[in-house]
């Protein structure tokens, strides 16, 4: 039987955005629609984009239970996932919550996302959990080619699906992405997971990528996966594919990324 939610406890949602501002919008609602009866506070941030701070300003009042703060950067500072990392560090030490889960601006969850991750990290007694993953085209299709959507070229893609469904990660016709955590090399993605506040706090993301980080594409929900493997962190999974994943952000397509944008995403820090 699970656990019964404790008074105190409750849940922030981390949100980054710089130039989406229909799809973080889309974000908003979903977070807005869990219908987990813990407490839920979304903070969006918005990275130095006075654009997107005028129209979220516009709907701000749409969602009583959302909070959201402009970022600016430093002159140095460049879209990619050192950027990312210190924006959702910067959440996790704004947030006062007992738990933190991320919500990428391009991606939304099922209503019950945040229900059935609270339920399994209570059940099995961890402090961090995670969902499977449903791989949706930018339109909103469910995503069934045969081919990995990571990849630098087609036969490498249709190569590394064939593994992984091998491996019982991707099963063939479905669009649906099965995490585990001994599959080292198909990482959980950040939008997946429910985390311990303090455990973020211990183990917070990494804000340095190599030369070798950027040619392998090693972000910073990545470089988090790694780091919980290597701690021996005790990890729930729900089994549940209750991420929707639209394909299109920078790490595997260019094609959402503005055009202004495409040549400022700096992936080594070094």
């Amino acid at each position: 039987m699970d656990k019964p939610s404790l008074p105190e406890e409750n849940v922030t949602v981390v949100t980054l955005t710089r130039y989406r501002p229909v799809e973080v919008q889309r974000a908003m609602r979903s977070v807005r629609a869990q219908t987990t009866t813990t407490p839920v506070h979304h903070l969006v941030l918005i990275d130095d984009n006075r654009e997107i701070q005028s129209t979220l300003a516009e709907v701000a009042g749409d969602f009583p239970r959302c909070e959201i703060q402009y970022v600016p950067r430093e002159p140095h500072e460049a879209s990619g996932p050192s950027r990312s990392s210190r924006l959702r560090n910067l959440g996790v030490r704004h947030a006062s919550s007992t738990w933190i889960a991320f919500l990428d601006d391009d991606n939304e969850w099922d209503p019950d996302h945040l229900d059935s991750l609270l339920r399994c990290a209570r059940k099995q007694g961890a402090r961090a959990a995670f969902s499977d993953v449903s791989l949706l085209d930018k339109d909103g299709a469910p995503y069934r080619e045969p081919r990995w959507p990571w990849a630098r070229s087609t036969a490498e893609a249709e190569a590394t699906y064939r593994d992984l469904v091998a491996r019982g990660v991707c099963e063939s016709g479905s669009n649906v992405i099965r995490h585990r955590m001994d599959v080292l090399d198909v990482p959980v993605d950040t939008s997946a997971w429910l985390l311990d506040r303090q455990l973020l706090l211990d183990v917070p993301f990494d804000d340095h990528f190599s030369a070798v980080d950027a040619r392998d594409l090693v972000s910073e929900d990545d470089k988090l996966f790694y780091q919980l493997v290597e701690r021996g962190e005790p990890v729930a999974a729900t089994g549940r594919p209750t991420l929707h994943y639209y394909l299109g952000g920078y790490s595997n397509s260019y094609e959402t990324v503005a055009p202004t944008e495409r040549d400022a995403i700096s992936w080594a820090s070094e």
